[in-house]
């Protein structure tokens, strides 16, 4: 059983060098496996060449980037493969942070209505000295 879950992780596209986007099921719709796997892959010491990692929930697949000196393409499967096997089978603990993604996560809405009224506000008074001081 440990292999057939294992296979379920295929290669999506490949096409582009140094550059893999994977299917792995056990992530669709599960943020905090989602966010474990890319942690793991970022900081495991066989994958120093991995360089970016971006999973999407929706579609349950995650895109590699890493360096072609230190890594083939099958080093990366493999290691997608083994870093997902052992968080199946609970190997690598989920932390607080993979648990609530939204922890050091600003809301989509807070943009409209405090980054973007702060840098509306700053603009504005800027404006104003600006505008003061060319009066003068």
């Amino acid at each position: 059983m440990k292999h057939a879950r294992q296979h379920t992780i295929s290669i999506v596209h490949n096409k582009v060098p140094n550059r893999i986007r994977f299917l792995v099921p056990m992530i669709k719709h599960k943020q905090a496996f989602a966010g474990l796997l890319k942690q793991s892959l970022l900081k495991d010491p066989g994958g120093k060449g991995i360089y970016h990692a971006e999973p999407n929930v929706t579609t349950g697949t995650i895109l590699i980037k890493y360096h072609p000196a230190l890594h083939t393409e099958a080093e990366i499967v493999e290691l997608v493969r083994t870093i997902a096997q052992k968080i199946t089978d609970g190997k690598i603990e989920i932390s607080e942070k993979h648990k609530n993604p939204r922890i050091g996560k600003m809301l989509p809405g807070a943009f409209f209505t405090r980054e973007l009224l702060v840098s509306i506000g700053g603009n504005v008074i800027a404006g104003l000295i600006l505008a003061a001081v060319i009066a003068r």
